[in-house]
């Protein structure tokens, strides 16, 4: 690890810290909004669902971004690129629907699950095996893990242009963990 990447993580784990009292102040808002969402229309119900969706997509982009700072596996790395480059295309485009669909991007992931999610990413502790490891286990049943986005999907038979956006964000989605399956078996004979 050089002292430039060490300084990079330095530099966002400050920056993180930062941000962490306005997501406090962030999560106090949405914790109201999310017992309004009950009561919402289909359409809000829908925007609340990308809105979410892309807050995770974008946490996934940067925690990936942290991961890649010190990842040790040149060949993971090169992998980790690509789904970072996904998922951040992802939220830009669940946040350009929101926007054509009358809503404004605004869901933050909770402070609890950032935090632990960028740490965990950023660890030198952790070697990139044990990461990957943990992701398989994490996502072990493709349908399951993709679920939830299939059935949003699913429910849009009248907004076919959304429905179409979650199609195709879920087979990349597909391709990502089938890229972690096989990053597991590969590093299993490594070792």
């Amino acid at each position: 690890m050089t002292d430039a990447s060490l300084q990079r993580i330095d530099a966002a784990l400050a920056k993180l810290a930062e941000e962490q009292s306005e997501l406090s102040k962030r999560l106090a808002r949405l914790e109201g909004r999310e017992s309004r969402a009950l009561e919402s229309s289909p359409r809000e119900r829908v925007i609340a669902f990308l809105d979410q969706f892309r807050a995770g997509e974008a946490l996934s982009e940067l925690s990936l971004g942290a991961w890649i700072a010190v990842c040790k596996d040149s060949e993971l790395r090169g992998a980790l690129r690509t789904v970072q480059a996904r998922e951040g295309s992802h939220a830009r485009l669940l946040g350009e629907r929101i926007k054509e669909l009358g809503g404004a991007p605004c869901y933050e992931i909770p402070e609890p699950t950032y935090t632990q999610v960028m740490t965990g990413s950023a660890s030198l502790e952790i070697d990139d095996a044990e990461k990957v490891r943990a992701f398989v286990a994490r996502n072990s049943d493709p349908g399951r893990a993709l679920a939830t986005g299939h059935a949003m999907a699913e429910r849009l038979d009248d907004d076919r242009e959304t429905q179409s956006l979650l199609r195709a964000i879920a087979q990349d989605e597909l391709a990502t963990l089938e890229l972690f399956y096989t990053t597991a078996q590969r590093m299993k004979r490594d070792v």
